[in-house]
């Protein structure tokens, strides 16, 4: 009824590896390879997580933005709802 575990690793997370990945012939059946595994001319000397760098900003700076944010929420909410 029970088998015998089997020997060695099955390619768990502990191996994994992104450049692995970049080398496979096999690459596009992986979630997010062209960003975490990109291969080719158009990636080199290129910053290809920039949308994701953290943007030097004050806090003063960030209240006024979420306060520009509620302020146009306020006024759609108003007009949804026919307030003026």
């Amino acid at each position: 009824m029970f088998e015998p575990v089997r020997g060695g690793t099955r390619g768990g997370q502990a191996q994994f590896k992104w450049s692995d990945v970049a080398a496979d012939k096999d690459r596009e059946h992986y979630l997010g390879h062209s960003i975490n595994a990109p291969t080719g001319r158009w990636q080199k000397n290129k910053d290809i997580h920039w949308y994701n760098r953290e943007e030097a900003q004050t806090q003063a700076e960030k209240d006024e933005e979420i306060r520009k944010v509620k302020e146009a929420e306020a006024e759609a909410l108003s007009v949804a709802l026919c307030v003026l």
